[in-house]
């Protein structure tokens, strides 16, 4: 439907209706544009759903974002408020264990490490024991095969 002076038809309308709302008509289209906006209840209709389906959309990662940042606060607050011996349990250091040896632990991680050594004999004595192996076995024998068989088994080649 065409109205009036208006050479935008409800088409070109519906296409240019994002373009609009963010400023990225020209002046002379923008004018036409609002021209057919207002001569035109279907497409006006239409322009409001799109502009509130928007404003929802906007109004929904705002929320998002707040309930990111809540989450965030509430989250360092329990790790503030909670002793490395509670947040940090024998099973998870048994689960990160490697990682602390390996040096690849987060730092937030290692920090509650270190505080539950200081009251948990049985971990200290573990991760005491696993430092000691380590330190004592400086080489370890690889048999002349194995580098052939990894590369053979994950290639999928087999001999």
């Amino acid at each position: 439907m065409q109205l009036g002076g208006s050479t935008i038809g409800c088409s070109e309308f519906a296409d240019r209706i994002s373009d609009y709302l963010d400023g990225g008509l020209a002046r002379s289209i923008r004018r036409e544009f609002a021209e057919h906006l207002l001569a035109c209840r279907p497409c006006h209709d239409l322009f409001n759903d799109v502009r509130d389906s928007i404003e929802a959309c906007h109004q929904l990662k705002e929320t998002h974002m707040r309930e990111i940042a809540l989450f965030t606060e509430v989250e360092q607050r329990v790790l503030n408020a909670t002793t490395a011996g509670e947040m940090l349990s024998c099973r998870t250091l048994d689960a990160l264990i490697s990682d602390y040896f390996d040096g690849i632990i987060e730092s937030t991680y290692e920090k509650l490490f270190n505080d539950h050594f200081a009251i948990c004999d049985r971990c200290r004595h573990l991760v005491e024991g696993v430092r000691s192996s380590l330190e004592e076995s400086d080489t370890i024998e690889v048999p002349e095969d194995l580098y052939a068989r990894i590369i053979a088994v994950t290639s999928g080649s087999r001999r």
